[in-house]
């Protein structure tokens, strides 16, 4: 499953989809815990707590971003942008940020399950199937690099971070999936966020293009 960083492969120039990270903050945007950074509003007697404002700056000239605190959990992450977007063309990556999900441990209640633990392990074939696994988890397996445990990462716990801070984050790749599992990891991240609904299957939508297609190649007789 894994190319270890030292180990024949192993890339340290760019990062790879589903590549393992350390010591990623990953923050808990969470609204009863944000707490802003203000300014003290001008001429008061401080008798009492005074009205405060939240501080704005500027950032790439817009002028509406303020500072916050939030808890962070530093830990590990494996990296979800596509590796395409993040091999560098001459010298530099051409996206703007690097999107990230968490490794979670895996819960007891799964453990328990027989049969839910060997559905995870598998990693399934979303694909057109009706047992189609755990859509929103991809299993990692026990490594000593992860504390000789197994996790799971959770395609719905992200993090996007600046790739001004590509040099770091290469600092902390520890692991690189082997290229059969990176494609089952990219297969199961897209069918989780692409895969279309009941209804609009039923509504003909599966290609959404078709009917535009159709439009432009035979258009209203007014039109011509």
């Amino acid at each position: 499953m894994y190319i270890v960083r030292g180990g024949e492969g192993f890339d340290y120039a760019s990062l790879r989809q589903g590549d393992i990270l350390e010591g990623v903050p990953f923050p808990l945007l969470q609204h009863a815990n944000i707490q802003l950074i203000g300014d003290v509003v001008p001429d008061q007697d401080f008798g009492s707590v005074p009205p405060i404002t939240a501080s704005l700056h500027k950032h790439r000239d817009d002028p509406e971003w303020t500072t916050a605190l939030s808890p962070v959990r530093f830990g590990r992450c494996a990296v979800l942008s596509n590796c395409c977007e993040l091999e560098p063309r001459q010298g530099r990556v051409q996206t703007y940020a690097v999107v990230l999900a968490r490794l979670r441990s895996i819960p007891p209640d799964i453990r328990r399950d027989a049969e839910m633990f060997e559905s995870l392990k598998a990693n399934k074939d979303p694909r057109g199937r009706e047992d189609a696994g755990f859509l929103d988890l991809f299993y990692l397996e026990p490594h000593e690099l992860l504390d000789g445990q197994d996790w799971k990462v959770q395609f719905n716990q992200v993090v996007s971070l600046p790739v001004t801070d590509i040099t770091l984050l290469l600092r902390r790749k520890i692991l690189q999936l082997d290229d059969r599992t990176r494609v089952k990891f990219k297969i199961k991240l897209g069918f989780t966020y692409m895969r279309t609904s009941t209804e609009e299957r039923a509504a003909g939508l599966e290609n959404p293009w078709q009917e535009a297609a159709q439009t432009t190649e035979n258009p209203p007789a007014n039109e011509i």
